[in-house]
């Protein structure tokens, strides 16, 4: 097992959680990897726990705080901090997101080069795993419903508009771990915008640029739901209405400046029915945006709200 992986984690005022979360990057059974930190202007003390940590690593494994490297410790934002790391990283065979205040299974990394690993390093392949949804304390409340794992050959038949609508149609980012091929494609093929969420990115760019998904059926994390947690992830019932009605603007953000994006960068890639997905919602032609033909969510209520928010130009 000598391929190179890379983890990335944006901190802010993490210090409670970030603890028990490093114990267990630092007991992964996969021997070598690199974490790449970068605290996005912390007021308690997350710094200071992440260098502890740093002098403390097992060997094999290294903990590089950006800060001290460039000593630029001002406020981004979370989306911002993301793409600021993915923008300073060397070259590595397999990437993964991390957060702050979650807890890895210890054989989460070597359980998922093992299954990227069966394809060739060339195809875009994304991994995604279940987890465990926990309260702040990490007492388990439930687990994510299986979903299907797609390979390049069933790709082109995946509506890129759904994916794209979905958001997290292949799960939240701390569970998402690729491979060179797409992190290449993803971050290296041209600027993005920075309010687009980069879990939601690799989502999109591995399914509209026809690479492999890979879902993992057994929970390799423990995923912490807190006051303070900042995506809804798989929240359901009144808790995603409520985080949709608080981040409305960004949510929104996310996907118009992602489409523009994705059309940009990859517009003469895809096939034309996703081109002219990627056109129809570039345009300002909010009435045909809420008589698009295509479903493009799960239940009717939401189907409702984003055709609403497309005529009213919010996507």
């Amino acid at each position: 097992m000598k391929e190179r992986v890379i983890i990335t984690m944006p901190v802010y005022n993490g210090a409670p959680y970030l603890p028990a979360l490093l114990d267990s990057i630092a007991a992964q059974t996969y021997p070598y990897l690199k974490l790449y930190v970068r605290d996005d202007g912390s007021k308690d003390n997350s710094v200071k726990i992440l260098r502890q940590y740093r002098e403390n690593f097992p060997d094999g494994k290294e903990l590089i705080l950006l800060n001290d490297l460039d000593y630029d410790w001002t406020n981004k934002g979370p989306h911002e901090n993301f793409h600021f790391i993915y923008h300073n990283l060397e070259d590595a065979d397999y990437y993964f997101f991390c957060d702050q205040d979650d807890v890895w299974d210890a054989r989460k990394i070597e359980r998922a080069v093992s299954h990227m690993e069966k394809y060739d390093a060339a195809i875009p392949v994304l991994y995604t795993h279940n987890y465990y949804i926990c309260d702040g304390n990490l007492n388990i409340q439930s687990t994510l419903p299986d979903r299907p794992s797609i390979s390049p050959k069933e790709m082109p038949r995946i509506s890129l508009a759904k994916v794209i609508m979905t958001g997290t149609w292949a799960g939240m980012g701390m569970a998402q771990g690729f491979n060179l091929a797409l992190k290449r494609l993803a971050f290296d093929s041209g600027p993005l915008t920075p309010s687009v969420a980069v879990d939601c990115w690799m989502s999109w760019v591995v399914a509209g640029m026809n690479g492999a998904l890979i879902y993992d059926k057994e929970p390799m994390a423990h995923y912490r739901r807190h006051g303070q947690t900042f995506s809804s992830g798989d929240a359901g019932g009144l808790k995603r209405y409520q985080d949709w009605q608080k981040h409305m603007d960004r949510h929104c953000a996310n996907i118009r400046n992602g489409i523009h994006d994705f059309y940009t960068l990859y517009g003469k890639k895809i096939s034309p029915e996703r081109r002219s997905f990627l056109e129809l919602y570039q345009s300002k032609n909010g009435l045909q945006k809420f008589f698009y033909p295509h479903r493009l969510r799960k239940s009717l209520v939401d189907e409702a709200a984003f055709r609403v928010l497309a005529l009213m130009g919010k996507i």
